[in-house]
């Protein structure tokens, strides 16, 4: 796979050939052609409340097939912390190898002193995601004067905040020169039918204001080359990725030299899925626009 440096989370500018992209109800006769899957998990295996059906079909099949699955999330915390999570809506935990979560790479980042942005964090997010930071040598702060840098897991309140909300603590950030860790790299989210704002949004404001800001997780290559790790050097050519979104999980494969699987029932539904079916030509536009073309697209993640 490609290396980028985690001191330079910068997205690669990659291209997509003019080919036609397959439309289909199962991932059966494709997944025959890979040995090891990553599979994005809000909005492919889950929506935030309950596991799709279909995806519990597919990683039960995929475990019987004896085929190596990774669910990479931008989940800003442990991936041994989403275990349960996940449980919870009936996925085995022996029906994968491992989450691989954006809170891990930020970790391993900060342990390892790949990014250094100082030892005092002052917190955006939700309370489970200070896990990220449990046992390293750092210290939480409540105020942004004493921070030297931001963790943003998050809002502190998706349900009620927006970006605007945050402005003039990110101009007071930018103004003092503090870098902004982002660990959720997602605009927004699917829970439920609801569509509710993530640590990427505020991220992009303060990296637009000029703000110093490090990005964890897909489309980075940091989540692909975490990945290739785990998975031991199996050949990109033999990995598949399945993702719902266009910008994150569909670029960072691609730019990684995997194949991916759009599932367009999750982020793009209200542009592909306005008739409750596939709008070919409206697939065919998002992708062009984004200059990427996934080998095939489904309604929703099935065998």
């Amino acid at each position: 796979m490609q290396r980028l440096s985690l001191l330079v989370p910068v997205m690669r500018i990659g291209y997509a050939a003019a080919m036609t992209i397959d439309v289909t109800d199962h991932i059966a006769p494709i997944a025959a052609r890979y040995d090891a899957f990553l599979f994005d998990l809000w909005g492919v295996v889950h929506n935030g409340l309950e596991a799709y059906s279909g995806a519990l079909r597919t990683l039960s099949a995929l475990k019987n097939a004896g085929k190596t699955v990774i669910l990479l999330s931008n989940a800003p915390r442990l991936g041994t912390d989403v275990d349960p999570f996940i449980a919870r809506m009936g996925v085995e935990r022996d029906q994968y190898l491992r989450v691989v979560a954006s809170g891990d790479m930020v970790r391993l980042a900060l342990a390892e002193k790949r990014i250094d942005p100082g030892r005092r964090f002052l917190f955006w997010g939700k309370g489970q995601d200070r896990s990220i930071t449990a046992g390293l040598d750092f210290e939480e702060t409540d105020s942004l004067d004493s921070a030297d840098f931001i963790l943003c897991a998050g809002l502190n309140d998706d349900q009620t905040e927006s970006v605007d909300d945050y402005r003039e603590r990110l101009e007071l950030a930018k103004a003092g020169g503090k870098p902004l860790v982002c660990a959720n790299p997602d605009y927004e989210v699917m829970r439920g039918d609801d569509m509710l704002p993530c640590a990427g949004a505020l991220a992009l404001a303060y990296q637009q204001m000029g703000g110093e800001t490090h990005w964890f997780g897909k489309p980075y290559a940091v989540a692909y080359d975490y990945c290739e790790t785990v998975l031991g050097g199996i050949d990109p050519s033999r990995i598949l990725a399945v993702g719902d979104t266009l910008r994150t999980d569909i670029r960072g494969a691609t730019d990684a030299g995997i194949d991916a699987v759009l599932v367009t029932g999750g982020i793009h539904a209200r542009e592909v899925m306005r008739t409750g079916e596939i709008d070919r030509a409206a697939l065919d536009r998002i992708c062009a626009e984004a200059g990427l073309t996934p080998v095939a697209a489904m309604p929703e993640l099935d065998w």
